[in-house]
């Protein structure tokens, strides 16, 4: 296996709506293999998934991905600027077209069964990428819009913490704490270094005639997120049919393991 060398600079696919069609296909794919029926194999009730019906599977699930990617109504979204520290950072590209503007555009961006197949093939790959992205996004995200609170608080006592260890460690008297002070409330003061557009829209979409503009980091942390989850869950699916086959379980509706049943001797033994 090659070494992973992707550091999250660049998005999985250049444009979102291949990153959404992705997430919402591996769901389609999970949730076909789940609902499928079909002649169980012998002594379980795992049915027998031949590898067409699993191309029919993933070709229902392209399908679906499409759909559900239409439907999804995205805000506006702007046009990012170069973040200073982060070098070599591209952002993901969000295609909309000017006579429908809350859709995401997937013509031309279709993928394949086969697409589908090496996706689910390097799961584990993918899923590594897919939280090296999600480490840069969120860190472009907080760069321009502000660190949450919640975080600088943890940040805070992290510092704290190391500072109060270092302090014991050399004997020396123990820091006083930044809680409660004018230090804390500075350090929670939302630092933007990349303040949010603008837009003009009718009054019919916004009263007052502007809207302010969604970066595309906060469309993409979304199905970034959903695809890893998904491909977990491909997993587990993957993992249940293999104990299911390999141990001879037979499962019941309500989704527990049914007890074997006693096989008797003669004479009750």
């Amino acid at each position: 296996r090659e070494v992973n060398l992707y550091e999250g600079l660049q998005p999985l696919w250049p444009k979102l709506g291949q990153l959404m069609m992705m997430a919402f296909t591996v769901k389609g794919v999970v949730d076909g293999l789940e609902s499928f029926t079909g002649k169980r194999i012998a002594g379980t009730s795992q049915p027998n998934i031949t590898l067409d019906d699993f191309k029919d599977i993933i070709e229902d699930a392209l399908e679906l991905g499409i759909m559900r990617a239409h439907d999804m109504k995205l805000r506006r979204t702007g046009t990012p600027s170069r973040t200073k520290e982060h070098p070599g950072y591209e952002p993901i590209q969000h295609v909309a077209l000017e006579q429908t503007p809350f859709e995401v555009v997937t013509e031309g961006l279709e993928f394949t069964v086969d697409d589908v197949i090496e996706i689910l093939r390097y799961r584990k790959r993918v899923a590594e990428n897919c939280e090296r992205r999600e480490k840069m996004v969120k860190a472009v995200i907080w760069w321009r819009s502000g660190k949450p609170p919640r975080v600088i608080r943890e940040e805070l006592m992290r510092d704290e913490a190391r500072a109060v260890a270092e302090a014991k460690r050399l004997g020396q008297p123990l820091p006083k704490s930044v809680f409660g002070t004018d230090e804390e409330i500075e350090a929670l003061l939302s630092v933007q270094n990349d303040r949010r557009q603008e837009m003009k829209v009718t009054l019919e979409e916004n009263p007052s005639g502007a809207v302010n503009l969604m970066w595309p980091e906060e469309h993409e942390t979304w199905y970034n997120q959903s695809l890893a989850h998904e491909l977990s869950r491909f997993e587990v699916v993957l993992l249940r049919m293999e104990y299911s086959v390999s141990m001879g379980l037979k499962v019941g509706k309500d989704g527990k393991i049914m007890p074997r049943r006693r096989v008797r001797g003669c004479c009750g033994v």
